[in-house]
């Protein structure tokens, strides 16, 4: 897109938004110097976003962060497919069997974006929260989602990517990540190994539409000392989570055979 089609105070409002989002809660000070802006413009970018109800203020130390706006949008966009209602019978069949944590996620961009879940009962539990998101290389529901995508469309979204490293078992570079995605097309299921969060397993399978396009991924994270990789525990996963996004999938048209 040309320069000249870019409205700079909509770019600004957006950069403030995002800084928000990974800084939590700031001040206008703080803002401008994060994003190298005079603190007259933060300060009517923030009012406006505030007027519109994007962002609040904190009374007690007049500091700012975004509100659940944003979310809200995105989950109702989500939802117009029915997906998030059609699934959470789902998730809590998963949940039942399973006693782990369950997640629902969608792809956006080049990153996984956590739309709803359901926590384990165990004391100790893996808890990614609905809402947030990482980088869809780093883990089992973004890998199950980019392996049924086209390849071409998974190299444009990361050729020009860093691969940040959150653990050691963490996919490191493009040919890594298409070559797990081979693996992952012919098994049908995507693991995480720790690869996101030390001590945090998860798999996940991907729920596709009539066409055979992803729509989203479920999973069942758990942490990795309650069950050996590979033992029977963690294959009964394996096949309840595969069971699972395959009677979803078919309940949106998609047929295998």
């Amino acid at each position: 897109m040309k320069r000249e089609n870019h409205v700079q105070s909509v770019i600004r409002a957006l950069e403030i938004i995002e800084c928000l989002n990974q800084k939590k809660e700031l001040g206008i000070t703080e803002v401008a110097s994060s994003l190298s802006l005079d603190k007259s413009t933060v300060y009517r970018l923030i009012n406006t976003l505030r007027y519109k109800g994007y962002v609040k203020q904190n009374p007690l130390n007049h500091k700012y962060s975004n509100t659940f706006k944003l979310f809200e949008m995105g989950t109702l966009e989500v939802d117009r497919t029915g997906l998030i209602r059609r699934v959470n019978p789902y998730l809590e069949y998963l949940a039942e069997n399973t006693k782990e944590t369950v997640n629902l996620a969608v792809l956006e961009g080049s990153s996984i974006f956590y739309v709803d879940k359901i926590e384990s009962t165990e004391v100790i539990k893996a808890d990614l929260g609905v809402g947030r998101s990482y980088p869809a290389y780093s883990t089992s529901l973004g890998k199950a989602i980019l392996a049924f995508t086209p390849e071409k469309k998974v190299v444009s979204l990361f050729k020009d990517q860093e691969f940040k490293t959150f653990t050691s078992n963490t996919v490191s570079s493009l040919d890594e990540l298409l070559a797990q995605l081979k693996m992952i097309r012919r098994r049908g299921y995507a693991y995480d190994n720790e690869e996101l969060i030390p001590g945090l397993a998860c798999v996940a399978a991907p729920v596709r539409n009539y066409e055979g396009e992803p729509m989203a991924a479920i999973s069942v994270a758990f942490p990795r000392y309650r069950y050996l990789s590979g033992s029977e525990e963690e294959n009964r996963i394996i096949e309840l989570v595969g069971e699972v996004t395959r009677k979803i999938s078919e309940e949106f048209g998609f047929s295998s055979f």
